[in-house]
């Protein structure tokens, strides 16, 4: 009997930290809208493991951060195609060495500050006046 209650409470604790943000949808997109409005950018780039991080962290609400992605197989062919890898986001590598962008992620915010990894909303609404989603 003890061995199933140690099973069936460490799967539930497996699925628990499965299950991504418990962030309300519409202030998650709201707080999302917020970071770019008030200047927030993102660069990354599509195979860097904090990139995953944050964008998992944010969910479906990511289609709102001023992301800027910076690998140069990216940019679009002579044909305006871009490899799958990229999810339809051209490439800015140029961009991204005018501004020294060497880790990803980076965040640069109106006041030319950066946070480079992966920021926490905390950290994120601090820099941007946004309020959290709670």
């Amino acid at each position: 009997v003890d061995v199933w209650l140690i099973l069936i409470l460490s799967l539930a604790l497996i699925f628990a930290g499965c299950s991504g943000n418990n962030y309300d949808k519409q202030k998650l997109d709201d707080f999302a809208e917020c970071l770019t409005e008030n200047g927030a950018v993102m660069y990354g780039a599509f195979w860097c493991p904090t990139c995953a991080k944050t964008k998992n962290n944010f969910g479906d609400s990511f289609q709102f951060i001023n992301y800027v992605e910076c690998d140069p197989r990216c940019v679009p062919d002579e044909n305006g195609k871009i490899i799958s890898a990229c999810d339809g986001v051209p490439g800015q590598p140029e961009l991204c060495l005018q501004l020294n962008i060497d880790k990803y992620d980076t965040w640069i915010f109106k006041d030319d500050s950066r946070l480079i990894g992966e920021p926490s909303f905390e950290e994120l609404a601090e820099k941007t006046n946004c309020p959290l989603p709670k």
